[in-house]
């Protein structure tokens, strides 16, 4: 889900005097919005928390401190600057699109403790009858389906050393193992867009969209846009990667497939909690709107599936629940902090009157086409996420595209749903994103590949995303 930096793998002399550089500016522009009086017609918070924003967007790029630590800057900063009480950033951090999040982590974990997905990739496998095209087709096709519900990362790292094997048994070491190494990594990320919960960038988008404009975005609306996005980017990505990347020799691969055994107990009733839970995602529209009155939300849904796994026995183990606490505990606490961060930053631009004075900025822009608008937005979100986090960017451009969309007189959501989109995009370096990183460690997977796979597929990424974002965006919401 969230973007992780691996700094191993950047030359370290002339990027750490970069972000050192960086980091100045950061902490000078900070320094200068709370001390100068305001300029260019800013109110006194509104510069402040354009200063700050700065600040913070300069420390999730370099990550100085911690992405997370760094999204706490505004309960300390924001009250004593005049921009937002304590109370109010403490709602950004407890809203209800972190429960949904919160929720989905825990199934993941208990999916991903009793090896259901192991299963789920294996039995995929076993249709492929060692077809080297066809496996990779099913690697990615199992890797985007459970990054639909666990993290990019999780997902990579279950299918990951299963390709490693499967690469290993293949004597065509330039093409086919490299092409299914890489292919896990982009189908990893792919498939994270398909869900509300898939990827921190979705979430945020969900989040932003109803605190800032009163749009509610829930998980069924979300899969109408992401599915079709995956649907299109999966399959074109493979192809890219097995005919114009990669050219992959005929041939056949085997695969022991028996390993695992019949299912076990706990197995069969995670996989019961987590499709009824999903199922309860899907028909929530439905619910509510026969029943107005109750009250039936997507987070409410997901954090009583996770409650029903802390309940329910596991039947292999005496006294052994499907979720364990000691299991729990280890899941992504600071992707959790780093959308109530995200949260509080859009708050306080559109609080402080920041957002209209960018969205009064933007007016200048009226006359251009929307399309190479939001293209400009699209590629400095794409690029600068291939050295930073992911879910970072989508917390600084999403309020910035909103406004901006605001300023030009169009809808907020047909900006702010391309930054969202194009803010997974990252296939070009082993930093851009954790899946990469992941399957950059298997010696098949050198720069120039991804380099040479990765590049293009950005530029295919953004229009894609382009694309969902201008003409089905405003259809489904």
């Amino acid at each position: 889900m969230a973007s992780e930096r691996n700094d191993d793998l950047v030359p370290t002399a002339e990027f750490g005097a970069l972000k050192t550089l960086a980091n100045l500016v950061g902490f000078g522009v900070a320094a200068a919005s709370l001390v100068i009086p305001p300029q260019a017609g800013l109110s006194a918070p509104a510069q402040a928390a354009a200063g700050i924003g700065f600040m913070m967007a300069v420390f999730w790029v370099t990550e100085l401190i911690p992405i997370a630590v760094t999204a706490l800057i505004p309960l300390v900063l924001f009250p004593p600057s005049g921009i937002a009480s304590i109370e109010d950033l403490a709602s950004s951090y407890a809203n209800p699109v972190i429960f949904l999040f919160l929720g989905g982590f825990l199934i993941a974990r208990a999916i991903e403790q009793w090896g259901l997905h192991r299963r789920l990739a294996h039995s995929i496998l076993a249709r492929t009858r060692g077809d080297p095209s066809h496996i990779i087709l099913s690697m990615m096709l199992v890797t985007a389906f459970l990054s639909l519900w666990i993290s990019n990362t999780a997902s990579a790292m279950v299918t990951a050393p299963i390709a490693a094997s499967i690469a290993a048994m293949s004597e065509d070491k330039k093409g086919f193992a490299p092409a299914l190494m890489l292919g896990v990594a982009y189908a990893a990320t792919i498939g994270g867009v398909g869900s509300l919960i898939g990827t921190p960038p979705n979430a945020i988008f969900a989040g932003y969209m109803e605190e800032a404009h009163g749009v509610t975005i829930g998980f069924a609306d979300w899969m109408l846009v992401g599915l079709p996005v995956v649907a299109v980017l999966l399959p074109l990505t493979w192809l890219f990667l097995t005919r114009v990347s990669f050219r992959i020799a005929a041939g056949e691969v085997s695969i022991d497939l028996e390993s695992l055994g019949p299912m076990s107990a706990p197995e069969l009733r995670v996989a019961v909690v987590a499709g009824l839970t999903a199922l309860g995602w899907i028909l929530r529209p439905a619910v509510s709107m026969l029943f107005p009155d109750l009250d039936f939300s997507d987070a409410g849904v997901a954090m009583t599936g996770a409650l029903a796994l802390f309940l329910i026995p596991a039947g292999s183990l005496r006294g052994a629940r499907l979720l364990e606490w000691k299991t729990a505990s280890s899941l992504r606490w600071d992707v959790l902090i780093l959308f109530g961060g995200g949260l509080s930053l859009a708050s306080a631009i559109d609080s402080t009157g920041l957002a209209s004075w960018i969205g009064e900025s933007a007016q200048k822009l009226h006359g251009l086409p929307t399309v190479w608008v939001l293209l400009v937005f699209a590629l400095i979100i794409v690029y600068l996420g291939e050295l930073a986090s992911n879910t970072a960017m989508a917390a600084i451009f999403m309020p910035i595209a909103g406004a901006a969309a605001v300023g030009m007189g169009n809808d907020p959501l047909v900006f702010a749903l391309p930054v969202a989109l194009a803010a997974s995009m990252g296939f070009m370096l082993p930093i851009a994103t954790p899946p990469n990183a992941i399957v950059f460690a298997n010696p098949a997977v050198t720069r120039s590949a991804m380099l040479k796979a990765g590049a293009p597929l950005n530029l295919i990424g953004v229009a894609v995303a382009l694309a969902a974002g201008m003409w089905l965006g405003p259809i489904v919401f």
